[in-house]
């Protein structure tokens, strides 16, 4: 099985137009990624080059309270914006599946110039339940949101180390079993993202809280 980084860390915004702001305020270069069909969400792309961090909010209440997705989002983002899930990518999504018992899923996102990017998803559903598991992605083509051309105004960019929380540390390392690649650090027993780190030439950017 070949090994790919981490993809993405997602931060849930109530909302996205302030999220953009803040983070444009910081120097980065904000992209907009476009909306998720029939699930009243919508996104921001800040471009690492390694891996990217997703502002995803609620562009339709209704919609988004009738899906487990939306549900999900409404939720943890209810005491204000949080980082609510992360992923891998991977380029055998089968034998992943396979390992770990998990069915591939289709997903896609319409962007704002009318084109659709389409992707298969994996371990999404506990995801959305157990933040700190990641789940898997596999891109249909080679328009990895990492990867898009931008220049932020700070300089360039990286994704440094995430660090979660979890009770069950036996159960993440089973998860992750051979990305040993992936930048990821280990916080408290209570179970939840902590933090993201972006390096810059200005200094290290967290986003979220070391616990």
């Amino acid at each position: 099985m070949r090994c790919v980084p981490l993809g993405q860390v997602i931060l849930g915004v109530r909302d996205l137009g302030a999220a953009t702001r803040q983070f444009e305020t910081l120097g980065f270069a904000v992209v907009d990624g476009g909306v998720h069909p029939g699930l009243g969400t919508a996104n921001r792309v800040i471009p690492l080059g390694n891996a990217y961090l997703e502002l995803l909010g609620i562009i339709d209440h209704e919609e988004a309270a009738a899906n487990g997705f939306g549900q999900s989002l409404l939720a943890r983002i209810s005491d204000g914006d949080r980082l609510v899930r992360w992923s891998l990518r991977t380029e055998c999504i089968e034998e992943v599946c396979q390992r770990l018992a998990l069915a591939p899923e289709r997903r896609r996102r319409l962007r704002p110039d009318g084109s659709m990017l389409t992707w298969q998803a994996a371990g999404l559903e506990l995801s959305l339940r157990d933040a700190w598991l990641p789940f898997f992605m596999q891109w249909d083509d080679r328009d990895f949101p990492g990867t898009l051309a931008v220049v932020h105004p700070i300089g360039e960019c990286a994704l440094l180390w995430l660090q979660v929380s979890t009770s069950d540390p036996e159960r993440l390392a089973r998860w992750i079993e051979g990305h040993d690649d992936v930048p990821l650090r280990r916080g408290s027993d209570a179970d939840g993202i902590d933090a993201v780190a972006i390096s810059t030439p200005q200094g290290m950017v967290i986003v979220g809280s070391e616990r």
